[in-house]
């Protein structure tokens, strides 16, 4: 039986093919939305390495934030409603450091190369991600 590329080589290879071959062989429009495909597949390759405790981090921090359980989604509209109706503010212990860490991981995945999320690493890299 032979060995499969992982789906993370596979998008890898993708990307790559679309920059190195695709791109140069193109003009004007087309050119760039071919950039654009390839920093898509780059992006849902990010994605799919993001390591599963920063899941399992994220729900924690969410339900410790809330004091209460459920999953991430049903969580976060909680925290946005709390907001909202200003049940929760800037001033709730807790809240800014949720916000920054899960911003910072987000960009980890969307940008990982946006100056600010750079500088935000610089001033606070013990919430580094490990490859950062």
């Amino acid at each position: 039986m032979q060995d499969t590329p992982r789906d993370t080589e596979l998008l890898a290879a993708v990307a790559e093919f679309l920059r190195r071959d695709v791109v140069p062989a193109l003009d004007g429009s087309l050119q760039f939305q071919t950039r654009v495909a390839a920093n898509v597949v780059d992006r849902v390759l990010r994605e799919l390495e993001q390591p599963a405790a920063q899941a399992e981090e994220e729900q924690q921090r969410l339900e410790s934030l809330l004091h209460l359980g459920g999953d991430i989604p049903t969580l976060t509209q909680v925290l946005c409603d709390r907001i909202a109706a200003g049940e929760i503010t800037i001033k709730t212990p807790g809240l800014t450091d949720f916000l920054w860490w899960v911003t910072r991981n987000k960009l980890r995945v969307d940008q990982p190369r946006y100056a600010g999320y750079r500088r935000a690493l610089e001033r606070s890299p013990a919430d580094a991600p490990p490859d950062a």
